[in-house]
């Protein structure tokens, strides 16, 4: 379906966020991704919704690929086009897939964190927890502007994480060295705790491998786990 374009917002070089139209008939669940292209040929990628289930805007968050076949031109829209949405959103990084109850941590790097972003929008996501924790990993402090002021206001434990910005005073530990260390996860206790995976393929792959040999399962769509990660975003 063509949604119009209604906002675009960049950020730094290499990142920006658009907001669409959304039709009535659009539905999702927090968490999920959906196809989106220009409709002018068949490159469709997946993205993350970073609008919430109730909201009356579609929004996604994008890197820029200079020579990207789909990036490259996306990049470059405007208020007013029109870009191509997949009726059929999917993904398994949704609360049916994971089980309920304790504290939720959210880990994340770069454009990872948008599904979050849904989750957190979502009012129903906060009964489900005693607590919410989220840690987001970037290079560079210019990376998190674009939800940092969100994240902040929401009602959650935020660990925003820099690597690579000798300027950054706050945590540039990888979230993966974090866990090793017991520092983000006190309790690595999957009765207690619950785990939400979006990064890049190793992140992810680093992060299930640590959580599996600790005895967690993940969750799919076909039975609910301790922790469940999400590999079909834009990276």
């Amino acid at each position: 379906m063509k949604v119009k374009v209604t906002e675009v917002q960049h950020y730094t070089d290499t990142l920006f966020r658009i907001r669409t139209e959304r039709p009535n008939t659009f539905r999702f669940t927090a968490g999920e991704f959906t196809m989106i292209g220009m409709g002018d040929d068949d490159i469709m990628r997946a993205y993350s919704m970073t609008s919430g289930p109730y909201d009356e805007y579609l929004e996604f968050y994008s890197i820029k690929v200079p020579d990207g076949p789909l990036t490259s031109r996306l990049q470059n829209i405007v208020v007013g086009d029109e870009i191509e949405v997949g009726t059929k959103p999917t993904g398994t990084l949704t609360l049916a897939n994971l089980e309920l109850g304790g504290n939720l941590y959210l880990l994340a790097t770069g454009t990872g964190i948008a599904p979050f972003i849904s989750l957190l929008r979502d009012p129903t996501t906060y009964d489900h927890f005693d607590r919410i924790h989220l840690a987001w990993s970037v290079r560079e402090q210019a990376e998190l502007v674009s939800y940092n002021s969100f994240l902040q206001d929401c009602n959650i434990v935020y660990t925003p994480i820099v690597t690579q910005d000798p300027e950054w005073p706050f945590m540039n530990k990888r979230i993966t060295n974090m866990l090793s260390a017991g520092m983000l996860i006190p309790e690595i206790d999957p009765s207690k705790n619950k785990v939400m995976i979006c990064g890049s393929n190793e992140f992810n792959t680093d992060v299930k491998t640590m959580l599996t040999d600790w005895k967690w399962e993940e969750g799919t769509r076909r039975t609910a786990g301790t922790f469940v990660q999400e590999k079909a975003f834009v990276s």
